[in-house]
């Protein structure tokens, strides 16, 4: 009979497996101990609680499952987070992100009101009601350069709108994840033929990519873009 072990990625800092290689499960410890944001399994395991983690439901679970070179993730990171919708996402990279912040924006009020009600214990996340477009608008509640951005809208102008936000908010070397849904940009154009023009924008602004990575298996049209904001 398998007996199910937790045990700490071998990568991304605060984020655990379970299971083999080939049929892994992501979990995070839980920050608001007993409370589910989407219906996730809670688990507790040697007295500590987990909340397994989706890769069909979170598009960074989808990534981290696709075996980047590139680390990103550390407990004390600064994040603005772009499309935190109601905070199935952006509750997990709380758990990971246990001694930093994460500013997170999001357009729309009815999402805004249930991430609000979802996060209302995580001290670490300030949901901002704004327009990731607009990155200007928001700059009052953003009080520092960030480590990393995250970006999930789906928005015809991604590409543009991730670099207006780094240009405003992140660091030096500082590190954007960014989805690309080549639908929400082009639904006519070949997918492949969009995710070379977004690219084309990103280092043509001086930002090096340096991973491209497809999630189709859980996300179709999608893929991600590890970024990297490199000093002149």
């Amino acid at each position: 009979m398998y007996k199910m072990e937790i045990r700490k990625h071998p990568k991304f800092h605060n984020v655990f497996i379970s299971g083999p290689q080939e049929r892994l499960k992501l979990y995070t410890k839980n920050l608001d101990v007993g409370k589910r944001i989407s219906g996730e399994k809670l688990i507790t395991y040697k007295g500590i609680e987990y909340r397994e983690w989706d890769p069909f439901r979170s598009k960074l679970a989808a990534l981290i499952l696709a075996n980047p070179i590139t680390s990103f993730l550390s407990e004390n990171l600064k994040c603005l987070y772009l499309g935190a919708s109601s905070g199935t996402t952006i509750s997990h990279l709380s758990d990971i992100i246990n001694s930093g912040i994460i500013y997170g924006v999001e357009f729309a009020e009815r999402s805004m009101r249930q991430l609000i009600q979802n996060i209302s214990n995580r001290t670490n996340i300030i949901p901002i009601l704004g327009d990731a477009r607009f990155p200007d608008k928001y700059a009052k509640y953003v009080f520092t350069y960030v480590d990393l951005i995250y970006q999930d809208v789906a928005q015809p102008r991604q590409a543009e709108i991730a670099l207006e936000n780094c240009n405003y908010y992140l660091k030096d070397e500082g590190i954007l994840i960014l989805l690309i849904k080549s639908q929400s940009i082009d639904s006519i154009q070949k997918s492949e033929l969009t995710y070379a023009k977004e690219k084309e924008i990103i280092e043509k602004a001086g930002y090096k990519i340096l991973e491209s990575i497809k999630i189709y298996k859980y996300a179709a049209n999608h893929i991600v873009l590890i970024v990297k904001k490199v000093i002149n």
